[in-house]
């Protein structure tokens, strides 16, 4: 008997692909084969950590058709038509977002309720990754040069902090997280022997907290000014949450207020005007609107914002 096949719909970022990765896992053990393109800087690394899955690598290209209409032509082209869509809401594919799961989850939460698994699964990342032993013990012996050190993060795939250190003890190593690895499993060595970590809302810190590796350590973690509580993650670690503030003048709604809005818009406008039915094949749907653009965990952008700036007082970090 052949083995049923899925493909997942969510090309990025790395920090939603380790979020879903337990459901992929949960579909292996349903007797699902899982196919999953993502977008083309990932897919080494994943391929690596998680040979289980069939990835599938998604050109980059600035139209943003990586997001759904590249993934959905690949999937269909090696016969793979059942489909299991985990972005929250997609602007130009809003009919694909569960309304009612949208109004009462955070986004991690969502893909799981869509998924039909367990949200507790998320917190089983270790069993789903062939950790590189060899590479990781690589960066270790590279950067790891005290006894005591810590981690800290300044920059995150969209933003950055300045992070003040004068507070921490001259004996401990500070050691920031930069592009010195192409996967971010190379350091998950270091960020186990770590006594404090410092780390912005991002792959890094979803890692840190799916592993369970806040446990003895001084943890804290900083969100984006520039998201609400829906596109922040549930987060089960000893974590202190440091207090960001918004840039002065800016106003930031929430991903479910815009996503709703965008929704009643859209059914209000088509109820006005419904569409004309066209004989013929039909046209492929509008690619998601913005930016055409995928991050790096170590950021692509040069707008700073000093929100995090005093550490010293703010996190009260040990002496």
């Amino acid at each position: 008997m052949s083995q049923q096949r899925i493909g997942f719909i969510q090309s990025r970022g790395l920090g939603d692909l380790i979020i879903a990765l337990p459901i992929a896992r949960e579909y292996t053990r349903r007797g699902y084969e899982v196919y999953w393109p993502v977008c083309e800087p990932f897919y080494q690394q994943m391929t690596r950590v998680a040979p289980w899955v069939r990835w599938m690598s998604v050109p980059v290209d600035e139209a943003g058709r990586f997001f759904y209409e590249n993934p959905a032509r690949q999937l269909q082209a090696i016969g793979v038509v059942e489909e299991l869509w985990l972005y929250q809401y997609l602007s130009s594919h809003p009919e694909n977002t569960n309304k009612s799961h949208f109004a009462q989850f955070k986004f991690d939460q969502y893909k799981y309720a869509q998924a039909g698994v367990a949200f507790g699964r998320k917190w089983e990342l270790a069993e789903c990754l062939e950790r590189d032993l060899a590479r990781e013990e690589a960066l270790y012996n590279q950067l790891v040069q005290k006894p005591r050190y810590m981690v800290y993060q300044g920059v995150a795939s969209d933003m950055t902090y300045d992070v003040d250190l004068s507070s921490i003890e001259p004996e401990v190593q500070c050691i920031e997280i930069r592009a010195v690895t192409d996967s971010i499993f190379d350091w998950i060595k270091i960020l186990e022997g770590a006594e404090t970590m410092i780390l912005v809302d991002s792959v890094f810190a979803n890692l840190v907290d799916q592993l369970g590796l806040t446990e003895g350590k001084d943890c804290y973690y900083m969100r984006k000014w520039n998201r609400r509580v829906d596109g922040n993650p549930v987060l089960l670690g000893d974590w202190t949450f440091v207090d960001i503030a918004d840039p002065e003048g800016v106003q930031v709604r929430s991903l479910v207020d815009m996503g709703l809005q965008d929704m009643n818009a859209r059914a209000q406008a088509e109820a006005q005007n419904p569409p004309t039915p066209t004989a013929g094949p039909q046209q492929a749907g509008k690619v998601n609107g913005g930016s055409g653009q995928t991050y790096t965990p170590y950021g692509q952008t040069n707008n700073t914002i000093n929100a995090a700036q005093r550490l010293q007082q703010q996190l009260g970090l040990r002496k």
